[in-house]
């Protein structure tokens, strides 16, 4: 089994209850492209090759809402559409370091009839995010379209994969990119989005026409599939984890993060399916896998004696998972595998950044326990 975890193992919707829901899979969604791409702000059904519906509930100081993000890219640019439940501001950002923190972020509102489309960089945790410009970046929006109608604002926009600026995430084909989201009803772009807010993962093609699904389907091995159960389970366990963290000590973080991993968990179990994978009852605290059934309860038990031991044992769990998806990826992989093992991994970085900087903001310094240290401070000084 992985060593990582025998050897640990040897050695908001209900806020006032401390429960959380359950979101639906955010569904990837894949067609062939059929019509040319134009920034009118009217999504054509097959102007995009991908899209995703992003979905907060109601929680505290936020109304609820969603995103429908879609998209396409060719070996050089990439074509972004955004059709989010708000006539006022939406906004998307690329790659954060550490919740908001050195994300490529793009805020976009209708005015007047017209797309008003700002690239920006996010320089704190929660902000300030000001124009590239005002950094000494460029402003790289290529083309961009919007239309606003019946509470709904829709934006479209074209960029280069990367565009030599230092304030821009470059993307590749192929990859897969972390993204967080907002939508605002305040048409005032200095004030906080409250609406809703969230996280995903972007997707890229290859660039060139897709492989046909059979082949793709045929390349999985016993080892593969083997794999991607695992995965799904570790990222269950994460979240049923940080759930239980969450209800003892009402801590925001462990609310932003099982939502978090209900998506990771969302990703993989995407893929599974397409592969006829069969995925197993998703019943919280209850694994199949014994490894870590034994260590969701042991680090549930120590998380639960302190803030800082909680803060400390998500760290851990982070860390064991960023183990496990690099064994993963250093495997043999199809391209769609690859791609979601490559967007939990930049999830599993972010989170194992936050955890260890809210530990230095109590005064705590994290020891990584499973990580080089080199890989460590790679990550969290990233």
């Amino acid at each position: 089994m992985r060593s990582a975890l025998i050897a640990l193992i040897l050695g908001l919707l209900l806020l006032f209850s401390g429960c959380i829901e359950r979101q639906e899979a955010p569904e990837v969604l894949e067609q062939e492209t059929t019509e040319e791409w134009k920034a009118d702000g009217i999504i054509g059904d097959g102007e995009y090759s991908r899209s995703v519906l992003l979905q907060a509930p109601a929680r505290q100081g936020y109304s609820g809402g969603e995103l429908a993000v879609s998209w396409k890219n060719d070996k050089e640019h990439l074509y972004l559409a955004l059709n989010g439940s708000t006539d006022a501001w939406l906004s998307i950002g690329f790659d954060p370091l550490e919740w908001m923190k050195n994300a490529d972020i793009i805020l976009a509102s209708v005015q007047g009839g017209k797309a008003v489309v700002l690239d920006e960089y996010c320089t704190g945790n929660y902000g300030p995010h000001i124009e590239d410009t005002m950094l000494g970046g460029s402003d790289d929006i290529l083309e961009a379209g919007g239309s606003k109608s019946a509470g709904r604002t829709i934006i479209e926009l074209k960029r280069r994969l990367d565009t030599g600026d230092r304030f821009d995430k470059a993307f590749s084909p192929g990859g897969a990119v972390s993204m967080i989201w907002a939508l605002s009803s305040n048409p005032d772009i200095s004030l906080k989005h409250n609406i809703a807010y969230g996280e995903g993962i972007l997707s890229l093609t290859g660039g060139e026409a897709a492989a046909d699904d059979g082949a793709a389907l045929a390349a999985l091995t016993a080892r593969e599939k083997d794999g991607l159960l695992f995965i799904w389970e570790e990222e269950k366990a994460a979240r049923d984890l940080y759930n239980g963290l969450y209800e003892k000590n009402n801590m925001t973080i462990f609310l932003d993060l099982v939502r978090s991993e209900s998506s990771h968990m969302d990703q993989a179990r995407a893929v599974m399916e397409k592969h006829g994978l069969a995925v197993p009852p998703d019943e919280p605290g209850i694994f199949q896998n014994q490894t870590l059934q034994e260590m969701h309860d042991q680090l549930l038990a120590e998380g639960l004696q302190s803030d800082q031991d909680a803060l400390t044992v998500a760290a851990v769990f982070e860390e064991i998972s960023i183990v496990d998806l690099e064994k993963e990826l250093s495997a043999s992989q199809p391209d769609d595998v690859r791609t979601v093992y490559e967007g939990l991994l930049a999830g599993s970085r972010k989170h194992l950044r936050s955890y260890v900087s809210d530990l230095e903001g109590q005064g705590i310094e994290y020891q990584p326990r499973y990580l080089e240290a080199e890989e460590f401070q790679e990550i969290v000084k990233s």
